[in-house]
This record gives C-alpha cells, sequence and structure tokens, in this order.
C-alpha cells in the first residue's frame, strides 16, 4: 500500500511557485516604478525635494520609531546573526535538495523566486529612505549661499579662523589621563545629539525635519575600524550607527553626520555641512569643538593638497596644544588600521557614491569645503563661531 500511494504523495507535496512568482513580481514592479521616479527627480530636483519634506521626512519618521526603541544597534544584530543563520540554511537547503529528488528543479526555484523578491524589496526601501534623496537640489541654494572660487589666502584665513573657534571651544573641555577629550558617558551624548538640529533650524528651516532617529554605538568598532569607516546610516531601518572605538573627541561630529543622513540629506558633502551647522549651534561646547575641529580637517586638507607651507603655519601658529594632542592621537590611532582591508573599503565606499550620482565618489566628502568657504563670508559666521560670553 505504501509504494502505491507514494506517487500521489510526491504529486501532492509538489511545491507551489504562485505565491512566490507573485511576491517577485511585486516587489520587482515596486522596484521599476522607484527607478524610474528616481530618474524622473534627477531631471526635475524640485521634485525629488518635494518628495524628501512631504514623504520622505514623515514617512521615515515613523519607521525610526520603531528601532529606536533598542538601544543596540539592530544593523550590527542583523549582520551578525543574521549572516551565520543565512549560511547554514543554505547549507541545509543544499543536503535537502541533493537528499530529495522529487521535484528538485522546482525546489530549487521556489527559494531563488523569494530571494529575487526579498533583493528587489532590500532596494525598494533603500530608495525609499535614501536613494532618492540623492537627487534632490544642492543644499547651498536652500540656504542661500551662492558658491564661487576662493583664493589660496581666502582658504588659509578660513582654515585659521575654524582653528581659532575650535581652540576657543576646546578650552574648558575635560580631559581624559592621556589629556585627549573626555566626552563622558555615550548616552549623555546621544541624548544631546538634536539640541544642535533644533538650534540650527531656528536659522536655517531647511534643516528642519521631524527624524529623530536614535543613534546606536556599535559594539564591535575597533575591528570597523579596520575598514577606516566612522559611521554608518542604515537606511533600512532609519538608524545612524556610530563608531565609537574611534578618537572621542570625533564621535559627536561623526553622529550628526550620520543623522543627517536620517533627515534627507544624502550627498556627502551637504550632509557634513548640515552635520558642521548643528555642531556649531549645539548648547554644548563638546559638539562645538567636534564639528568646528572636524570643519578644520576638511578645509585644512585642501590646504595641504594647495600649498603645503601655509598648512603648516596655520598649524603651528593657530592651534592649541590641547588640540595638537586631539589631533595627534588621532593620526596615531589610525595608523593602526592602515590595511589593504581599508583600501578595499574605500573602493567599494567610492563606488557606492559613484553608483548615487556623486561622480567624484570618495573626493566628494571634499565638496564641504566650498560650502563652508563660502559660508564663512557671512555675516552670521562670525556671530556663531565666536559667540559673546
Amino acid at each position: 500500500m505504501t509504494r502505491e500511494t507514494q506517487p500521489d504523495k510526491m504529486v501532492r507535496t509538489r511545491p507551489r511557485l504562485g505565491g512566490a512568482l507573485i511576491f517577485l513580481s511585486a516587489s520587482a514592479l515596486t522596484l521599476l516604478i522607484l527607478i524610474i521616479f528616481r530618474e524622473i527627480a534627477f531631471r526635475r530636483p524640485a521634485l525629488a525635494d518635494a518628495y524628501a519634506t512631504r514623504i520622505f521626512s514623515p514617512l521615515a519618521a515613523i519607521w525610526a520609531w520603531p528601532s529606536s526603541q533598542f538601544s543596540f544597534s539592530l544593523t550590527e544584530f542583523f549582520a551578525l546573526v543574521g549572516t551565520p543563520v543565512l549560511f547554514l540554511l543554505l547549507i541545509l537547503g543544499i543536503i535537502r535538495l541533493f537528499r530529495k529528488r522529487a521535484h528538485r528543479l522546482r525546489r530549487l526555484l521556489k527559494p531563488a523566486l523569494v530571494i529575487l523578491g526579498i533583493a528587489c524589496l532590500l532596494l525598494s526601501l533603500f530608495l525609499v529612505f535614501h536613494g532618492l534623496n540623492y537627487a534632490r537640489p544642492p543644499l547651498a541654494g536652500k540656504l542661500g549661499l551662492d558658491l564661487r572660487e576662493h583664493s589660496a589666502d581666502e582658504l588659509e584665513a578660513a582654515v585659521r579662523r575654524l582653528a581659532r573657534a575650535a581652540v576657543r571651544a576646546r578650552r574648558d573641555l575635560a580631559e581624559s589621563d592621556d589629556g585627549t577629550v573626555a566626552i563622558g558617558p555615550l548616552n549623555t551624548v546621544w541624548k544631546a545629539a538634536f539640541d544642535g538640529w533644533e538650534q540650527a533650524a531656528l536659522r536655517w528651516p531647511a534643516l528642519e525635519s521631524p527624524v529623530r532617529a536614535r543613534p546606536k554605538g556599535v559594539l564591535l568598532s575597533h575591528y570597523w575600524s579596520y575598514t577606516n569607516i566612522v559611521g554608518l546610516y542604515m537606511p533600512f531601518f532609519i538608524e545612524p550607527n556610530i563608531n565609537i572605538d574611534q578618537p572621542a573627541f570625533m564621535i559627536p561630529s561623526t553622529t550628526a553626520h550620520e543623522i543627517s543622513h536620517t533627515r534627507g540629506f544624502a550627498r556627502e558633502g551637504d550632509s557634513d555641512f548640515a552635520a558642521f551647522l548643528s555642531c556649531a549651534c549645539h548648547p554644548d561646547p563638546l559638539w562645538r569643538y567636534s564639528g568646528l575641529i572636524s570643519a578644520w580637517k576638511s578645509a585644512g586638507n585642501r590646504l595641504w593638497e594647495e600649498d603645503r607651507q601655509r598648512w603648516e603655519a596655520a598649524y603651528r601658529e593657530e592651534l592649541s596644544p590641547a588640540v595638537i594632542r586631539d589631533l595627534e592621537a588621532e593620526s596615531l590611532y589610525w595608523e593602526a588600521f592602515e590595511t589593504p582591508v581599508a583600501d578595499f573599503s574605500e573602493k567599494v565606499n567610492d563606488a557606492y557614491l559613484k553608483a548615487n550620482r556623486e561622480e567624484e565618489g570618495v573626493k566628494s566628502y571634499g565638496a564641504v569645503v566650498d560650502l563652508l568657504l563660502t559660508w564663512l563670508d557671512t555675516a552670521e559666521a562670525e556671530r556663531i563661531l565666536f559667540p559673546e560670553p
């Protein structure tokens, strides 16, 4: 009897592909619509800006709430737990595929369709919560900044000015045993993350956003440093992930940068500048110092490329011993992570940025300098950089 009913049982257990096909079709269609919309948005930046303010911002504010209830990084959790689980499922699937010969092709095709559907769904989420924002018009226009070329003299003056502002902000900060800045408990840092954004939004409404995604410190940050990455915005969770092993004085500015991505600023130059403004307006001198020294490094790198002697003179004459201690400690830290892994990571990041129309790739991080130099020409810059006591 068993032998006679076995073929019928095998027919009944024949894998059905209908559900997987429907899932893949819906996911692929959604992705196609978003890709077409993005292409149109790149041609009509005003459309992308309307999307960012009217659709992305309220949607991201809702989407960020569940992940913000967790104090740990969901990105790190799924990377550590999900990777071995997926590998195990793959092994079990291969074993099952070879052990049972019946309907082998259909049993192989069904998970393949599901995987493709999930890939389309994830790419759609990326576009909705980040990719479409690359098509937004430059932030300079919304802030009323008219970008222009600056001379080497102007660049040097800006570097010196940022150095003096950083020295002033650094003056009364607490120090650790090695003489570098001590930032205190990270939870305190995270809680203060939006104070600067609120102040900046009062001056520049373009920086306003309802999104308050909770920053997360990555537990395995030391190993993450081998990639030379200090922060990561994960669009799937609207989650700013921060490398907390890096020198402490850079953690606030890194946090501000990743938060700027959650608020709809995708391009690295715009994101860096929006983050700088939030730090410069922050009531806590720790955040001001972190933002100012980050801006000083960006402008200083440009000056180093154009005239090394000018940079050396500005470094020697403007920076205080305390600031120099921080910078030297940072240099020593990153020297330990100069490996082929970092080179590979940079190439991946470069390819990612170029795929999102940032034509200069990783060099686009330097675009913040043009924004900084133009902003420093404004009257409000002096009041913000050197506030009255």
